[in-house]
């Protein structure tokens, strides 16, 4: 198999020079592995990442001809190109309506100019390693569908072999006494069994060639019948050939009376159904191994969600503790300077490097707790939802409401962290898709599970398992139910084009 990684590059597109050599430096220290592509408009920037596939494109918003937004949003429309992990590098990233804009793109994220070195080398390796999982999962699928395909492929040849067999199948009849013992048989027997109808009439019993003392549950059903003079139809048995080789054959038969109601036998046929028994061992067993590969990609959906949660963690972590820190004692630093006399350009300077480092406080602050809230680690999942809506009133001037059980809500971590990562998204969802100006969350329980409601006034919309992934939120909304089924909950919609949608996810306690 071919090394995924063995092609290793990234992709910077700004039209000043100055701009793509500043960060062509810094990648150049910072991954010194990767081979780093330059282009200096939008389309240049498209026909190299069609034929060159980086793994991160680096991309400038406000470029002449064609900006970064119409130039993100061609590189996600070409099926080549869709999954590479875009950075929108803008000086007018900290603007709340660029950032959205740019993230309905199709950015996977944005930074502001000027940025901070670390934070952004930072930022460039999580769009590697956000690539390389979503590489490595391609490849996963990829192999499942030709593994599948290959199984239906043997699942048809099997089905096909048993027809032609079926075709030329032929049955043998029989008579025997009450007591079981053969009477008469079809001369077809040898060619299902390899024995002579003269080695058989008055020598053996039909099931299965031995005498009724047997233990097999279907022997001792089918000596009931006799004893109880009712027919039977197509039981399972196994009879023995000649050889010692086992044949399944599924018998049918029927009483035979005299004029007074006796019972004298029963007349009935066999027919070799080995080849059917055999398809459906081997299509059983195959259905199972696909279903444990199945629960092995749910497996593997969920770890690669808590390893992105913990790696969204540790990043938080060290903006806060690290970046944010030092930016802190810098601005400290400086605003002592303030209070001592200074040359007015000097003074001056001072002021605008104080803007400076406050707004990258803030920007660090707001990055940290975007990538992992503390608060949903400290206080918990509502705390952390009351702290979400919070966020989008400030952002997006939208009303939101909560409304929630008392009780405390005693889930796993991990668990807690994957509704409020749904949750959020169905947030996003909204915001990207509904048009709506009001978001209620309505949080309830019983003894069984837990519901989590996010309610919106906006544009409703059909939502089924065909929805296609360009419909609002289509992958989205498949990637939340593949999340919630491997913790066997599930996702429920409630919408029509005049009241908005409730969105239900339900899990179990």
């Amino acid at each position: 198999m071919q090394d995924m990684y063995s092609k290793k590059n990234i992709l910077i597109i700004d039209d000043l020079e100055i701009n793509l050599r500043l960060v062509e430096a810094i990648l150049k220290k910072s991954h010194p592995e990767y081979e780093i592509l330059l282009a200096t408009s939008g389309s240049e920037g498209i026909e190299i990442a069609q034929s060159q596939l980086p793994e991160v494109i680096l991309l400038d918003i406000f470029m002449p001809e064609m900006d970064g937004f119409e130039t993100c949003r061609k590189l996600k429309s070409d099926k080549a190109t869709t999954s590479i992990p875009i950075l929108m590098v803008s000086a007018g990233g900290s603007i709340s309506d660029i950032r959205v804009e740019g993230l309905q793109a199709g950015a996977d994220a944005i930074i502001s100019k000027p940025f901070n070195k670390e934070e952004f080398v930072a930022l460039v390796n999580v769009m590697i390693r956000i690539k390389r999982a979503e590489d490595k999962l391609k490849m996963q699928n990829k192999e499942l569908e030709i593994y599948i395909r290959k199984q239906i492929k043997e699942f048809r040849d099997v089905e096909d072999r048993f027809l032609q067999v079926s075709g030329y199948a032929l049955e043998f009849f029989w008579e025997i006494n009450p007591d079981g013992l053969i009477t008469y048989v079809s001369p077809v027997i040898e060619k299902n069994l390899g024995y002579k109808p003269e080695e058989i009439v008055d020598k053996m019993y039909i099931f299965p060639f031995t005498s009724f003392k047997g233990s097999h549950p279907l022997l001792k059903k089918i000596k009931n019948d006799f004893e109880s003079s009712y027919y039977f139809k197509d039981e399972r048995l196994i009879f023995r050939h000649r050889n010692g080789k086992k044949v399944w054959m599924a018998a049918s038969g029927f009483p035979i009376k005299d004029n007074v109601d006796n019972l004298i036998g029963y007349r009935g046929v066999c027919q070799d159904i080995t080849e059917r028994v055999k398809a459906e061992t081997d299509l059983q067993k195959s259905l199972i191994k696909i279903k444990e590969y199945q629960i092995k990609l749910k497996k593997m959906n969920t770890d690669l969600s808590i390893t992105e949660e913990k790696e969204r963690r540790r990043i938080s972590e060290f903006l806060h503790d690290g970046i944010s820190q030092i930016l802190s004692l810098v601005y400290i630093k400086l605003t002592s300077l303030l209070n001592s006399e200074q040359l007015p350009k000097t003074d001056r300077t001072i002021r605008e490097s104080v803007e400076l480092i406050n707004n990258a406080i803030v920007e660090t602050r707001s990055l940290t707790y975007d990538l992992s809230p503390p608060i949903l680690y400290e206080l918990g999942l509502i705390p952390a939802i009351k702290w979400k809506l919070e966020q989008i009133e400030n952002r997006y001037g939208i009303a939101t409401t909560i409304k929630g059980t008392n009780d405390p809500l005693e889930i796993d971590a991990d668990i807690r962290i994957l509704l409020y990562r749904i949750i959020s998204e169905l947030i996003v969802n909204v915001i990207k898709h509904a048009n709506a100006d009001l978001i209620k969350i309505e949080i309830n329980k019983d003894q069984k599970y837990l519901y989590i409601s996010v309610v919106d006034n906006g544009q409703g919309f059909k939502y089924t398992a065909e929805t296609k992934s360009n419909e609002r939120g289509g992958f989205g909304l498949f990637s939340i139910r593949e999340r919630l089924d491997s913790i066997q909950g599930s996702l429920i919609f409630e919408s029509d084009n005049q009241t908005g949608t409730n969105a239900i996810v339900q899990v179990p306690i």
